[in-house]
């Protein structure tokens, strides 16, 4: 996913947990309902496991200024 250019944050909803990886750029990532917000420069990754009563991740995701940023979402082990 390639994230906005003009840094507006975008809603996401994952249905699996996953590891979401960061390319060329820096992406702000924060998870509805909890207080921790992620800055992830490019090549770092944010695990998203399934906690007990797991229904899936909200997530609200942006990227910093006008640099190109893209998300990955890959599958954990």
């Amino acid at each position: 996913m390639v994230l906005p250019t003009d840094g507006r944050p975008i809603e996401l909803r994952l249905k699996r947990p996953v590891r979401l990886r960061v390319f060329g750029g820096r992406a702000w990532i924060t998870r509805a309902g909890w207080p921790d917000d992620h800055w992830l420069e490019p090549g770092q990754t944010l695990d998203l496991p399934a906690p007990p009563g797991w229904y899936g991740w909200r997530l609200v995701v942006s990227g910093e200024g006008a640099s190109l940023v893209t998300l990955k979402a890959e599958t954990l082990d």
